[in-house]
């Protein structure tokens, strides 16, 4: 470790915001493989809400933070393709809410200057997340039709701006009073899915559980239902162990029904099994980026404002992507 010091954001127990707390601590010294980032910016997101709540399967990280946006300041050993001042994003997972994070470098991509943290920050997670879906999962064709569950959202959003630049149909929901942001996104806003006039190619489903069941009555039985996320628990007060049965037991019923196929993504994973299509990935959203085909929407915060920023996103009060910025 060295003696130089850091901020950042510790999760002292499962619990509400006020359980993230800002102190200080001792560089973290990177080992063979990683890189020190000094960050920018580092993205707030629901797994980290899911996370804090104690939700999460695995145990609770000391730092929570999935996606950071910096410059590399130390290389570990056996590091090569990157050097000290390169400008990084980086899906670590866990430990972003901090001034100073550690990375592997399979999960490490080159970021362009000149562009705000903030933006490139949110194309790391949310934006990734809706390309790999879209692009390596679902792959509708141009005039089809897809469905995207709270599509004013962080990922959401993405998903519809992706699936308009590809020349896809998008219907989105979302609460009545986030329907004009639906509509300026390019997409059909319906209040839930079964107000579809006919079933779509593929479905993008966020919520999870008993939510599975209705998007695969949305979509047509050759399509696929894709699920990312398992936000039903939010409000539900389940356990851990409450929560995780019924995550697991809506998606055995997905695959043991007929119809339409279930794909359940986790970005990580994929960006772990095939760093280059990572940064291939990421080269295509940051060209999309520059001719305007995506216009992400940011809300920053400070980095101490940690508890702040998760009380806004529970409460859904934030559209788009939520940054904190060191």
């Amino acid at each position: 470790m060295s003696d130089v010091s850091m901020t950042r954001v510790r999760l002292t127990s499962p619990g509400g915001p006020e359980v993230l707390v800002a102190e200080t601590a001792p560089w973290p010294a990177p080992g063979p493989g990683q890189v020190l980032i000094r960050a920018e910016a580092a993205g707030v997101a629901f797994h980290d809400i899911a996370t804090r709540r104690g939700l999460s399967p695995g145990a609770l990280p000391e730092v929570l933070g999935f996606d950071v946006v910096g410059h590399v300041l130390e290389l570990g050993p056996q590091v090569t393709g990157f050097a000290v001042g390169d400008r990084v994003g980086a899906l670590v997972g866990t430990g972003g809410y901090a001034t100073h994070v550690l990375a592997p470098t399979t999960q490490v991509v080159p970021m362009p200057d000149g562009l705000d943290a903030a933006v490139l920050d949110a194309l790391l997670l949310n934006y990734l997340t809706a390309w790999q879906m879209f692009h390596h999962v679902a792959k509708p064709r141009p005039g089809q039709s897809v469905l995207v569950l709270g599509a004013a959202g962080g990922v959401g959003s993405a998903l519809t701006q992706i699936a308009r630049a590809a020349g896809v149909e998008v219907y989105g929901t979302s609460s009545p009073a986030r329907r004009e942001r639906v509509k300026s996104l390019g997409a059909t806003w319906v209040a839930d899915p079964t107000a579809l006039p006919a079933p779509v190619a593929a479905t993008f489903d966020p919520v999870g559980g008993p939510s599975l069941a209705v998007s695969r009555r949305a979509t047509s039985r050759e399509g696929v239902v894709i699920s990312y996320g398992f936000s039903f628990t939010a409000d539900a007060g389940y356990s851990k162990a409450g929560a995780l049965a019924r995550t697991l037991a809506a998606i055995a019923r997905a695959k043991l029904t007929p119809g339409p196929r279930l794909a359940v993504h986790t970005v990580l994973n994929m960006v772990r099994k095939d760093p280059a299509a990572f940064r291939a990935d990421m080269t295509a959203l940051i060209d999309l980026l520059a001719d305007g085909s995506i216009a992400p929407e940011v809300t920053t915060l400070p980095l101490a404002e940690a508890a702040e920023a998760h009380r806004r996103l529970e409460n859904r009060e934030v559209q788009g992507k939520l940054v904190l910025i060191p």
